[in-house]
């Protein structure tokens, strides 16, 4: 039975289900946007290794610390929004930008999601009660997490540089006691 016709076989209204796991092409897009932090990091770090005199051990397992956090933190943003593009009811990708879901008509640009007084589960329509036997009611609309993604992003990147500045103060501090 194919998802569609899962959704269209059964009674009442249709529960969220989890997304769909990621293709292969996604899940090479997002281990190498993880691992470009890292990069990142070394290319930053060798400069100040070089006026500081530190060694290259020093700098690649910095750069693998430090990067490697901040690339935990954008695999897990790219996970996030490949899977955010996915049709909650069947699981479809629509064309970036769609209003309705094209293999089943969900409506994608305010995304209805309705669950009881008790919040025993989510449903994506309207159509009858709850597991409970309690009528569905409408949850607030969803509006994603780019805010918040943006300022931690913006949060880390300034912790990062605060770092790489008290490290570099530190071994100034050194050379010259």
């Amino acid at each position: 039975m194919t998802d569609g016709e899962w959704v269209e076989a059964q009674q009442g209204p249709t529960p969220v289900r989890r997304a769909a796991p990621l293709s292969f092409r996604e899940k090479r897009l997002t281990g190498l946007l993880a691992l470009a932090p890292i990069a990142l990091a070394l290319a930053v770090l060798a400069p100040i290794a070089a006026v500081t005199g530190a060694d290259a051990g020093e700098v690649v397992s910095a750069a693998l610390v430090y990067g490697g956090l901040l690339g935990l933190a954008v695999g897990f943003v790219a996970v996030d929004r490949l899977q955010a593009r996915q049709c909650p009811r069947c699981r479809s990708r629509p064309e970036r930008g769609s209003e309705v879901c094209t293999a089943c008509g969900y409506d994608l640009e305010h995304r209805p999601r309705f669950a009881c007084e008790e919040r025993h589960h989510t449903y994506l329509d309207d159509d009858g009660d709850c597991s409970c036997g309690r009528p569905l009611r409408p949850l607030p609309i969803v509006h994603g997490v780019g805010r918040e993604i943006v300022f931690m992003v913006k949060l880390g990147a300034g912790l990062l540089v605060f770092l790489l500045a008290v490290g570099l103060v530190l071994q100034v501090i050194e050379r010259n006691v």
